[in-house]
């Protein structure tokens, strides 16, 4: 029992130390740099992708301004800063955290590949909806670029800010500018 204590303690331990680095980091102009980088290449991937596969659509949803807003504000929270801060935050090691390179690789990509395989099961059980959407696989590599792109970025500057930067922009681009309003059925 004393054991079992003894590792909750230190779970804890670790996942407050997590929040606290992740939340109190904030980004320099070169992670900047990276994240725009990136995610810049991640859109000349899967945009002519989505295109030539009709997964995506040049479109702009057919919300108010104000509707686009609260749209914008909500992705800001949920997805963003919920999956950026339970699947890079609380399940990856902090950049603080001495660990090889090798190992960081061996946790984050099985991590990486619950993330994408999160996004069916969501649809499965919580938003059937979605489900064409989330099992078609032009979106799940497109899940799966951004969380390895996301991955990188926090490895590199220890922020959950630019990760919630990262993938905010992405989802709020696709919702807004590229038919995911219209195919999620919002």
């Amino acid at each position: 029992m004393q054991y079992l204590r003894l590792r909750a303690y230190i779970a804890l331990k670790l996942t407050l130390h997590r929040l606290r680095q992740a939340a109190t980091t904030w980004p320099r102009p070169h992670d900047w740099l990276l994240a725009a980088g990136l995610t810049l290449g991640l859109g000349l991937v899967i945009i002519p992708l989505g295109l030539r596969s009709h997964f995506l659509a040049p479109m702009v949803a057919n919300v108010t301004w104000a509707d686009g807003l609260r749209l914008a504000a909500r992705v800001l929270v949920v997805p963003a800063l919920l999956e950026e801060g339970f699947w890079r935050v609380l399940l990856l090691p902090h950049p603080t955290e001495i660990i090889s390179d090798r190992k960081r690789w061996r946790l984050g990509l099985p991590i990486l590949g619950l993330f994408v395989v999160m996004h069916p099961l969501n649809a499965m059980t919580l938003y059937p909806v979605a489900f064409a959407t989330f099992t078609n696989p032009v979106f799940l590599l497109s899940a799966a670029l951004l969380g390895l792109i996301c991955t990188v970025v926090y490895w590199k500057s220890g922020s959950l800010w630019i990760v919630t930067m990262m993938h905010w922009l992405v989802v709020t681009v696709w919702l807004l500018f590229l038919g995911g309003y219209q195919a999620l059925r919002l």
